[in-house]
């Protein structure tokens, strides 16, 4: 069934992917079917629309053949051609098990049932009184850490037993009134066994001490016999937060040629420009595909494209087209939907970072280099460069969901093959992904002020707080190898990181942003071959918000001077303290104790705007503390 009420295509990316739980307007609960069958894959004419073929660096390191937005429905016009009419994105009913809210009758439709729910009229009240009151979904469902969702084992719960022998018709769930799983009750009019729910959202599920294992049923896939999973399963709200977390790949937009505007002929740039607007795009990996040659590539786009062409010579083609087929065919290399192979976090924000720093005149990154020397000598003394990102690109790739923790001991694969019941062939292989546009400001740090800083009569101190925090992760991690983090946490790092908030804080009051709209990318390495220390604060919410200009304005000397300053002054005092200081000395606070001086007080900032969901940030390597403000980077800025 498709869902009744639209969702943005942004909102299918996260948090409404495929085996996330939504809420029609009739109140019944959906969940989102997998890709399967979003397309009908016969029509290409038709996906064609929907491909996005020009971002190579994704579709490289997550090994997929091309990435597509989710279809968007439209309805006819009047005198109005409109293509793809009526798409739409599939949904199962879940929870099945219904129950009446007066005499608790339980009765349990298909997945594929697609009434309003109005229609299902209880039996029992109506039999014995007249009344014919609905039967509503129930609130519960059952998840296991591996990603599968099921129906609540209402029937086993009920009788205490692994095989009851009572039917399904027999059960009554039935609230006596209370703000606690304890005043709930699932009975059996038969035999008149019984049960109350307290406890099953924070334990396994258990029957006389032995656990329920998990069937392995993947029902977002149609898929309601399961291969098998072993692991134990937990009883959940089927509204609550914890039950999907969306994964979400994020890149920015990179020319195919990795050199710098200055560094290559302009034709080769402009030719470079024509190749990768999207129908172009879209026909020249189709060639590459088939393997055609460059003079027969060449030939193609000259008869399909003749304006685009027109006034650059064959010679100048090939200069532009072999810098864009050395990353297409690096692609076609590594793409494979059997092996994913390893994510390496740091190379890929490397080729950003490299980017980012220098000046950029194109469609979809435009960037300018602000002078230094119209800042403080302060200002120099923290800051490299930094850069105003006019115009920028992000995609945002849906490549697979966790339930109960953000983090999963899962594989890359392992999520991605979640997503079909049929795993496509390595040539078609796809992701839905989302483009936002948006704008920023790039900082690069100054490399030989943070040597001071590490190096200098602070240093100590800090390495001290930072082994604090080092250890409450790896205690939360110890054992669970597929928790482990892709960042080091290092100093520079936490204080970054740190930095990206109190900015982003400051930004929502200076500019008026609201506090979601505005988003951090870290760039940090500790390698000495490739050193990476900057950061880049930017919108990008697909709509116009922040498009405007407003927060490339508040990079200018006049602008970003006062803030930063506001900013630092801010970070030295939280109106928690002193316990958020003190928590930050001595322990640790935040999820998991991953945070040193940083709370909702101060420190964070909504989770969509975060990299690590609000961990691995302390004031104190901004500002300093209370008894040593010299402990800060940022010292400078205090008065």
């Amino acid at each position: 069934m498709a869902m009744r009420g639209p969702l943005r295509q942004s909102q299918i990316i996260a948090p409404f992917g495929p085996g996330s739980m939504h809420t029609d307007r009739f109140g019944i609960s959906l969940i989102c079917c997998g890709l399967d069958h979003w397309f009908d894959e016969s029509d290409q004419n038709a996906i064609a629309e929907f491909k996005i073929n020009d971002e190579w660096r994704v579709q490289r390191d997550l090994g997929v053949h091309h990435l597509r937005l989710p279809p968007d429905y439209r309805r006819s016009m009047s005198g109005v051609e409109v293509p793809n009419i009526g798409m739409t994105i599939p949904f199962l009913r879940f929870p099945t098990w219904h129950y009446c809210g007066i005499c608790g009758k339980m009765e349990k439709t298909a997945l594929t049932y697609q009434g309003t729910g109005r229609e299902k009229i209880c039996p029992v009240c109506q039999q014995k009184n007249g009344v014919r009151n609905p039967l509503v979904q129930v609130r519960f469902i059952a998840v296991c850490e591996h990603g599968h969702i099921m129906e609540f084992p209402w029937k086993e719960w009920a009788h205490q037993s692994y095989s009851p022998e009572c039917g399904a018709h027999s059960l009554r769930l039935v609230e006596h009134g209370g703000g606690t799983l304890d005043s709930i009750e699932v009975s059996c009019t038969e035999c008149r066994k019984s049960r109350r729910l307290s406890g099953i959202t924070s334990s396994s599920l258990s029957v006389d001490g032995e656990e329920f294992s998990c069937t392995g049923q993947r029902l977002w896939l149609h898929d309601e016999t399961g291969g098998g999973c072993g692991k134990p399963i937990r009883g959940a709200l089927r509204n609550a937060s914890n039950i999907y977390f969306a994964r979400v790949f994020s890149s920015i937009f990179l020319p195919r040629h990795s050199a710098p505007a200055d560094e290559i002929q302009p034709i080769t740039a402009e030719i470079i420009t024509v190749l990768e607007r999207p129908v172009v795009c879209a026909r020249l990996d189709t060639l590459l595909d088939l393997d055609v040659s460059h003079e027969k590539i060449i030939e193609k786009l000259r008869e399909k494209h003749p304006l685009d062409f027109k006034e650059y010579t064959d010679e100048e083609i090939v200069a532009a087209f072999a810098l864009y087929t050395d990353h297409g065919e690096e692609k076609q290399n590594d793409t494979s939907s059997e092996i994913i192979r390893p994510f390496d976090r740091v190379s890929f924000r490397l080729e950003e970072y490299r980017i980012l720093t220098q000046e950029w005149d194109e469609p979809y990154l435009m960037s300018r280099n602000a002078d230094l020397s119209d800042y403080s000598s302060r200002v120099n003394r923290c800051f490299l460069k930094i850069m105003l990102i006019h115009k920028l690109r992000e995609t945002r790739v849906f490549t697979g969901f966790t339930r109960l923790s953000p983090s999963s001991e899962q594989t890359a694969s392992d999520l991605q093959n979640n997503l079909w019941l049929v795993t496509p062939t390595a040539g078609n292989s796809w992701l839905p992904a989302a483009i936002v546009h948006g704008e920023g400001l790039f900082f690069e740090f100054n490399t030989e002020s943070l040597d001071e800083w590490l190096n200098g009569a602070a240093g100590t101190e800090v390495d001290q707080r930072i082994e604090r925090l080092r250890d409450n992760y790896y205690k939360a991690t110890e054992g669970r190898p597929g928790f482990a983090i892709e960042n080091e946490l290092h100093p520079v790092f936490i204080m970054i990181h740190t930095f990206a908030h109190m900015l982003m804080n400051q930004l929502t009051y200076e500019c008026g942003y609201s506090s979601a709209s505005l988003r951090e990318r870290l760039y940090f390495s500790s390698n000495k071959q490739n050193p990476m220390a900057g950061l880049l604060i930017y919108t990008a919410a697909g709509d116009s918000e922040g498009t405007m200009g407003g927060l490339v304005r508040m990079g200018l000397p006049e602008l970003f001077e006062p803030l930063l300053e506001q900013a630092v002054q801010k970070a030295q005092w939280c109106s928690a303290d002193p316990v958020c200081m003190e928590l930050g000395t001595h322990g640790g606070q935040g999820p998991n104790s991953c945070n040193l001086a940083a709370c909702h007080n101060c420190a964070l900032v909504p989770e969509t705007a975060c990299e690590e969901f609000n961990r691995f940030l302390d004031r104190g390597v901004v500002a300093g503390t209370v008894k040593n403000r010299n402990l800060g980077f940022f010292k400078m800025f205090i008065n």
